[in-house]
Parts: structure tokens; sequence; C-alpha cells
């Protein structure tokens, strides 16, 4: 859980921490209509820099949460961005559904609720974490 918290610490602080990450790591971004899947250190910054980064003016990351779910670690988080070009601010509840393995995160799905990410991990109303 340490190396995903590190990893959002670090985009909270918009730093992109790459040496969190595995060189296979494979990333989906679910908010992205028809956006596939990231591979690598470079599909990492081609999605938070060229694909999902370039439709924001600015944007902030902030942490609220981390949730143990046996196999992955959800990260919950608020974001709040500036639209490019219309400069209408959105914020907005997202999460993460992070995989580790040997102390560094292989995948992440990006999830627009924080409801599609507790669902994708396993995660139960009942079970809250």
């Amino acid at each position: 859980m340490a190396v995903v918290k590190a990893f959002v610490d670090g985009m909270a602080d918009g730093e992109l921490r790459v040496d969190l990450l595995d060189p296979e790591i494979d990333v989906f971004d679910y908010d992205i209509p028809d956006a596939g899947s990231y591979h690598g250190h470079e599909g990492v910054t081609k999605w938070l820099v060229e694909d999902w980064g370039s439709a924001w003016e600015s944007y902030e990351v902030e942490p609220e949460e981390l949730v143990d779910a046996g196999d992955v670690v959800v990260s919950i988080f608020t974001l709040i961005a500036r639209g490019k070009g219309s400069g209408i601010e959105t914020r907005r509840r997202n999460a993460t559904v992070n995989t580790v393995e040997n102390g560094l995160v292989t995948r992440i799905a990006y999830y627009t609720t924080v409801e599609e990410a507790r669902h994708a991990a396993g995660l139960t109303a009942e079970r809250k974490g």
C-alpha cells in the first residue's frame, strides 16, 4: 500500500513518480472513451500528459483514502480541474484500482466514480474496506 500512497502523493505534488511503476505497467482509463490501454513508462506518460492531461488547463489531485482490497489497493481522490479552452472548473471524486507486485505498481485502472472502482476491486456495500 505504501507504493500506491507514494505515487498518489507524488501526483498531488505535481510529480509523476515512474520509479514506483513497473516498467511493464498497464493502465486502463475508463474515463477516456475508446482510450484502450497504455503500456510501460512511455504509456503512462502518454496517458497523463498527452491524452488525459491535454484536456485540462490545470488540475489538482487531493488524496482522500487508500483501501486495501486484498490483491489491489483502491485510491480515492478528489480531482479539481479547469478545462482547456473553456476555463470551466470541475470537481469530482475519482478512484483508481492499483495492483502491486514486488514493490511496484503493475496495473492502474482509472474510474470516474468511487463506486465503479470499489466494484472492480471486489468491494461490496457491506464491506467498506
